[in-house]
């Protein structure tokens, strides 16, 4: 469920990083490159755990009316079978009809909710890659990089150097970005608000 990114960039910020030995100056021979730790921007991203606490919790609801759509079901079942013999012919065939369309629409709800949730997981990554992207032009332009690799346990990266790793600069960069919002979120947040209360 996890893996994904947002950013900007604030004057104090732009202090600390020049403060800082760079992060890439390896390149003697041309190339300069960093990398960011997939792990480590997911976990310490504040947006994106607030967004995945609410993403587990929506999941969980899902899961709880599923099972007791399913053990409603179940129950259901069970009693007919109980009752079958003392019925009639047309009453076991109307029963069955009926446990056939309760089945069909709980198929059919679960459906619907694993939708839901691939929506909502597509939604949080393409997010967080929206946030990346905008937290990588920041730093290319700023340490005049020509790569931003990403790393994690088990990939294809079987090594890297920690000189080059620049996770704690794009995590500073995206937590800041949300503490301050830019003009256009304020703007839109303010207008939200106006409606809002001109609604009540």
């Amino acid at each position: 469920m996890k893996k994904f990114f947002l950013a900007a960039i604030g004057l104090s910020m732009l202090a600390s990083c020049q403060q800082q030995p760079s992060a890439v100056e390896n390149t003697e021979k041309g190339i300069r490159l960093a990398y960011v730790r997939i792990d480590s921007l997911q976990s310490q991203y504040n947006y994106f755990q607030e967004l995945v606490g609410e993403l587990q919790a929506e999941e969980e609801k899902i899961v709880a009316e599923l099972q007791r759509r399913q053990q409603e079901l179940q129950t259901n079942i069970e009693l007919y079978q109980q009752e079958a013999p003392k019925m009639t012919a047309r009453q076991r065939e109307a029963n069955e009809a009926d446990l056939r369309r309760v089945q069909q629409n709980y198929l059919q709800v679960e459906q619907a909710a694993q939708g839901q949730m691939m929506q909502r997981q597509n939604d949080l990554t393409v997010m967080m890659r929206e946030d990346m992207n905008s937290a990588i032009e920041t730093l290319k332009e700023e340490l005049n990089l020509d790569f931003i690799l990403l790393y994690e346990e088990g990939g294809q990266i079987i090594y890297a150097n920690d000189d080059y790793d620049i996770t704690e600069r794009m995590v500073n960069m995206l937590n800041e970005s949300r503490e301050t919002p830019s003009e256009e979120e304020a703007t839109e947040a303010s207008e939200e608000a106006a409606d809002s209360t001109s609604a009540e």
